[in-house]
């Protein structure tokens, strides 16, 4: 996969694959000491956590349930953004712990698949 130019429709592998590199990236820009398992992980954490938060405000934007005073367009571009920074910060957290997204997410499908299976 070229690092550089990514299709539209890639893949989970792929995306694990980018993950893997941008965690490179980000504990060589962060220097030694923040580079450690458990500091890098901890601020990765702390980094989705404030994604969600933007994918909230824009969530609530779009219903219309954001306060008038806030100076912002909410647009699909917009919402697409958050929810890709979102997904992108859990690829570099399944990464960080050598988690297969790919295998996770199937698995996961899975269960909820057979759940609704044996309730109908």
């Amino acid at each position: 996969m070229n690092q550089n130019v990514l299709s539209p429709d890639l893949t989970v592998r792929d995306l694990n694959e980018w993950a893997t590199m941008q965690s490179g990236r980000l504990r060589r820009a962060l220097g030694s000491d923040a580079s450690s398992q458990p500091v890098f992980v901890l601020a990765q954490a702390v980094k989705l956590a404030e994604e969600v938060g933007e994918l909230h405000a824009e969530v609530l934007g779009h219903a219309g349930y954001q306060r008038a005073s806030k100076d912002q367009r909410f647009t699909t571009e917009s919402i697409s953004s958050e929810l890709a920074d979102v997904m992108i910060c859990v690829a570099i957290l399944a990464s960080s712990h050598d988690i297969d997204l790919g295998q996770a997410l199937a698995s996961k499908i899975e269960k909820i698949n057979a759940r609704h299976t044996n309730n109908a």
